[in-house]
């Protein structure tokens, strides 16, 4: 969990201010920042390693100025963090 933290903090403080323009690269960083508290313990090892390496390449991608690559992987994350608990709703509805 600190782990995140880390690079949520790390991704955030490397953002220059020149790139400040890149809202959606930011937003989405932002957002993931939001999350770094995400009961991650609901995903699969392998999710959450898939989870943390889209993040840790989002905040690389964001410090290059690499705008596609920043929107692509940080929106794969908040795609992951979004799933947790929807695939129990999701359960929860099947049984109705």
């Amino acid at each position: 969990m600190k782990t995140l933290a880390l690079i949520f903090t790390t991704a955030l403080l490397a953002t220059p201010v020149a790139f400040a323009e890149d809202v959606t690269c930011t937003s989405n960083m932002q957002e993931l920042a939001r999350y770094s508290s995400a009961p991650l313990d609901q995903l699969s090892d392998e999710a959450r390693t898939q989870l943390e390496d889209h993040i840790r390449l989002a905040g690389e991608a964001q410090a290059q100025g690499d705008e596609e690559s920043c929107v692509v992987h940080s929106s794969k994350a908040l795609q992951e963090i979004n799933s947790i608990g929807n695939e129990e709703g999701a359960m929860d509805n099947a049984d109705s």
